[in-house]
C-alpha cells in the first residue's frame, strides 16, 4: 500500500523559496508566519504596506502574501507597485473581504490567488506549492534557455535559427567575426564591411536577402565565403553551411562550420588558451577577455557592472599541511561551490593561484555586497575534502565611467587585501 505523502513532502517546493507575509494584525502575522516556518525555505514577515514594498525591493523574496486592508499603504497598491518591478513575482491576497471592486482590481493588476479569512492552512499551502512549483518550473525553463543560448554563442561555428523567412538569433561567434554588437545592430547594417558569396553568388551580409537561396532541406549543404579587403589584400575564410529544417515549427537552423584549416585551428588553440586546465573556467585570459566585453557594453548601455576578486584563507597552509593534490581538490570544489551560488548571467574565472574574479554585469556595489556574503557564507559553511573548514575573503568593485579593465581589478585587488589584513573570512568594498 503506497504512504500517504507527509506535509512536507506534498508542500516540497515551498523549501526552495523565500516567502513575504504583509499583515497588520500582530496575532494573524504571527500564526500566519509559525505556519508557513515550517515549509519555507525563508520566512520573512512585514507589519504593513510600506515597510513590506520596502523589503520587497531590497530582498526580492520568492512570493509575497498580503492582506488588503492596511495602515499607510494598502496591500493592494503594493501589490500594484510590487507588480510594475516584476509581474513575475506571485502575489497572494487574504482578506476578510468579498466586495467585487476588489476582486475587479486584484484581476486586473494580475494577482496570482485570493485566500479568504479565516485562512484554511491546506488552502494557502496548496495554492503557495502550486505558485512556487509554477515558479520553480519558469525558473528551470529559463536557465535552459540560457543554457542553450550559452551553448550556441560559445560554439566556434556560426549559427543562426529563422523564424520562416525571418533571422531571429546569430550567435556571439557569428557577430564577433561580422563586427556587430547584436543582431539587431547588423540588420541596421553596423559591422565591418565583409562580402558574402553563397554558392558563389554575391549578397548583401547585413539584410540577410541570401537566406532565401539556403535550402529547406536537412540534407541540404552550401559553400559561403566571406572576404574583407585588408589594406590590398582580401582576406577570405570559407564555410560549409548546413542546413536543420523543423517544418512543424516553420523554423530553419542554419550552421557555418570553418573550413579554412589555419583558422580552425587557431580558434581551437584560443578555447584551450582561455580555460583553466584544473577547474575548466576560464583561466585569466579568458576572464579578462570577459571583463572587457562587459566593459564595452555597459559603456554603450550605460548600465552598471561590479567585479569580485577572491582568494582562499590560508591556502599555502593547506597545500603544506596536507599536500599539493588536496590543495588542487580544495581548489576544484570551490569552483564548483562558487558557480553554483552566482547568478545567471555573471562570469566566474581563476585569476592565479587560488585566486578567482566574478564579474557581475548589471550588478550595483550594495547587490554586489549582499551576493559576496552569501558566497562566503556557503564557503564557511561546506566541507571540503581532505582540508575540511575552509574560509574566503573578497574584495569588490564597480566600475566607473572610463575606467579600464585593469584599474576596476586593481581596485578589487586593494580591497581583497583590505579584507585579509583586517582579519580575513570577510567583505571589502573597494
Amino acid at each position: 500500500m503506497a504512504k500517504t505523502p507527509s506535509a512536507r513532502q506534498k508542500y516540497r517546493s515551498l523549501s526552495r523559496l523565500h516567502i513575504l507575509v504583509v499583515e497588520d494584525d500582530r496575532l494573524a502575522r504571527e500564526q500566519m508566519g509559525l505556519m508557513l516556518s515550517r515549509f519555507a525555505g525563508r520566512l520573512s514577515t512585514a507589519a504593513d504596506g510600506i515597510a513590506g514594498l520596502d523589503f520587497y525591493k531590497h530582498e526580492r523574496p520568492d512570493i509575497v502574501i498580503t492582506d488588503i486592508n492596511m495602515p499607510h499603504m494598502d496591500g493592494l497598491d503594493m501589490a500594484e507597485a510590487i507588480k510594475a518591478m516584476d509581474k513575475g513575482t506571485p502575489v497572494v491576497l487574504v482578506t476578510a473581504h468579498s466586495d467585487a471592486q476588489y476582486f475587479l482590481r486584484s484581476i486586473a493588476m494580475g494577482i496570482d490567488g485570493y485566500v479568504v479569512k479565516p485562512v484554511e492552512a491546506e488552502a494557502l499551502l496548496t495554492l503557495l506549492s502550486r505558485l512556487g512549483a509554477g515558479l520553480l518550473a519558469a525558473r528551470a525553463e529559463a536557465s535552459r534557455a540560457q543554457l542553450f543560448r550559452f551553448t550556441l554563442d560559445i560554439n566556434p561555428n556560426f549559427i543562426l535559427t529563422c523564424d520562416g523567412a525571418e533571422v531571429d538569433y546569430v550567435n556571439r561567434t557569428f557577430l564577433d567575426f561580422l563586427g556587430a554588437p547584436s543582431l539587431a545592430a547588423l540588420k541596421e547594417g553596423r559591422h565591418t564591411g565583409r562580402s558574402l558569396e553563397i554558392d558563389g553568388r554575391r549578397h548583401a551580409v547585413a539584410d540577410f536577402s541570401w537566406i532565401a537561396n539556403i535550402g529547406a532541406r536537412s540534407d541540404a549543404t552550401h559553400q559561403a565565403v566571406f572576404s574583407r579587403l585588408d589594406g590590398e589584400d582580401v582576406r577570405q575564410r570559407t564555410f560549409l553551411v548546413s542546413v536543420a529544417a523543423f517544418p512543424e515549427l516553420d523554423r530553419r537552423i542554419l550552421t557555418f562550420a570553418d573550413i579554412t584549416p589555419l583558422a580552425e585551428e587557431r580558434r581551437l588553440l584560443l578555447i584551450r588558451a582561455a580555460t583553466d586546465a584544473l577547474t575548466g573556467i576560464a583561466n585569466r585570459a579568458g576572464i579578462d577577455e570577459i571583463l572587457d566585453g562587459a566593459l564595452r557594453r555597459t559603456a554603450g548601455e550605460q548600465s552598471a557592472l561590479a567585479v569580485a576578486m577572491f582568494d582562499i584563507d590560508h591556502f599555502k597552509v593547506i597545500n603544506d599541511t596536507y599536500g599539493h593534490p588536496a590543495g588542487d581538490a580544495v581548489l576544484v570544489e570551490l569552483t564548483g561551490l562558487v558557480a553554483d551560488h552566482v547568478r545567471a548571467g555573471d562570469s566566474l574565472g581563476r585569476y592565479g593561484g587560488e585566486e578567482f574574479l566574478i564579474v557581475a554585469p548589471g550588478t550595483h556595489l550594495q547587490e554586489a555586497r549582499r551576493l559576496a556574503e552569501r558566497l562566503r557564507l556557503a564557503v564557511e559553511n561546506h566541507l571540503f575534502p581532505a582540508a575540511g573548514r575552509v574560509t574566503i575573503s573578497l574584495g569588490l568593485a564597480e566600475a566607473r565611467p572610463g575606467e579600464s579593465a585593469a584599474a576596476l581589478v586593481a581596485r578589487a585587488d586593494e580591497a581583497l587585501y583590505r579584507a585579509k589584513e583586517t582579519g580575513r573570512n570577510r567583505v571589502c568594498a573597494g
